[in-house]
């Protein structure tokens, strides 16, 4: 995440800093270098209950957690360094730690975490939340002027191609649990412009099966849930144009392929996809991506370019070339602000062939 020290990450503060920090003996005992940790044993020297604490961390998505945890074990050792108090900082401790994160080479997004997981730890300085804090925020400009934040794609693959290889994976019946699977993944990736993580997360139990419609219920909250926004299930619309690329009927056959193998499964194990190899169990996000991957490779797109997770993009971004109304692909994808679409999602699509060459050489 930190990507590489640079030779001055480890620089002596200021004078100014020494004198803020408190100097000499520390005031306050070491610190474990587990930053949730940390953080727990902060919430329950507040004087709250444990179970309390336990709420207040389930606050905290997973993959939240996993982000914010080396940021706050860093948090620790610099407090432990310089003798500061880890609930109780200046605003200059805070922007002399969010120099240090700025001198390991890392890009804005990295020391924005970092502020936003001291945010998190409800630590207040002069009356702000320590990432508020005005001269935090004018830090934070001066990043975003050195290193400004760069989206991951600047164009992204036509999902044409993608198209045909999936109408060409029809009928269902004379189709590998192998193929069908990849076939069922993608066709669901695609049409909601789901995360891998979305697809994880589909349960085969309290599936409903309508006319035009399925609907498949979530073990957990996909990443853009908020209490506004609080996803339960995935409704998958039937495609009556072409049965070849119909989501619902692909996924009532796989249903119907897979039913065998579920038998022996156990109640826990209640995972919408399979391992299409024995033994049959629900897979696992990273074999999801996998599958993805294969399934891009197989239609000609390069995927040592782009990897499960542009799917996303390159379905957002066709939908926005066939002029669906932007607040329709804002409520598919869950978002709130039209500038997250416009910055990390709307992108150039490249063509499958060169349409000036194509031009001239007729």
């Amino acid at each position: 995440m930190d990507g590489h020290i640079a030779r001055d990450a480890h620089r002596l503060p200021s004078p100014h800093y020494a004198e803020e920090s408190g100097g000499g003996a520390p005031d306050h005992a070491p610190h474990t270098t587990d930053g949730v940790l940390t953080f727990r044993e902060h919430l329950r020297e507040r004087g709250i209950s444990e179970a309390g604490t336990d709420i207040i961390l389930a606050s905290w998505k997973p993959g939240t957690e996993k982000q914010y945890r080396p940021h706050l074990k860093r948090w620790t050792q610099f407090c432990d360094k310089w003798n500061v108090s880890p609930s109780n900082p200046t605003v200059s401790n805070i922007i002399n730690f969010l120099s240090e994160t700025f001198n390991r080479n890392v890009g804005y997004e990295t020391i924005n975490t970092a502020r936003s997981a001291l945010s998190s730890l409800g630590i207040v300085v002069n009356g702000c939340r320590a990432g508020n804090h005005p001269l935090v925020l004018r830090f934070m400009k001066g990043v975003f002027n050195l290193r400004p934040p760069l989206p991951r794609y600047t164009e992204t693959w036509d999902v044409q191609p993608v198209l045909r290889e999936l109408k060409s994976m029809y009928p269902l019946h004379t189709l590998t649990l192998r193929d069908l699977t990849f076939k069922l993944v993608m066709l669901m990736a695609l049409t909601q412009a789901a995360r891998v993580q979305t697809l994880h997360l589909l349960v085969k139990n309290g599936i409903r099966i309508e006319q035009d419609s399925i609907s498949v219920q979530l073990r957990g909250n996909v990443k853009q849930c908020r209490p506004t926004f609080n996803v339960r299930s995935v409704k998958f619309q039937a495609y009556s144009r072409d049965t070849s690329l119909c989501v619902c009927v692909t996924l009532q056959h796989y249903l119907a392929r897979t039913e065998e193998l579920r038998r022996g499964l156990s109640q826990d194990d209640d995972g919408l996809l399979l391992s299409y190899v024995r033994p049959h169990k629900s897979v696992t996000k990273d074999t999801i991506a996998r599958w993805v991957k294969a399934m891009l490779q197989r239609s000609g797109v390069d995927t040592t370019k782009f990897t499960a997770g542009s799917v996303r993009s390159a379905a957002v971004s066709k939908a926005k070339a066939m002029s669906v109304p932007i607040a329709s692909i804002m409520s598919k994808a869950g978002w709130t602000q039209e500038s997250t679409f416009a910055k990390f999602y709307d992108k150039h699509i490249v063509p499958e062939v060169d349409p000036f060459q194509e031009a001239v050489l007729v």
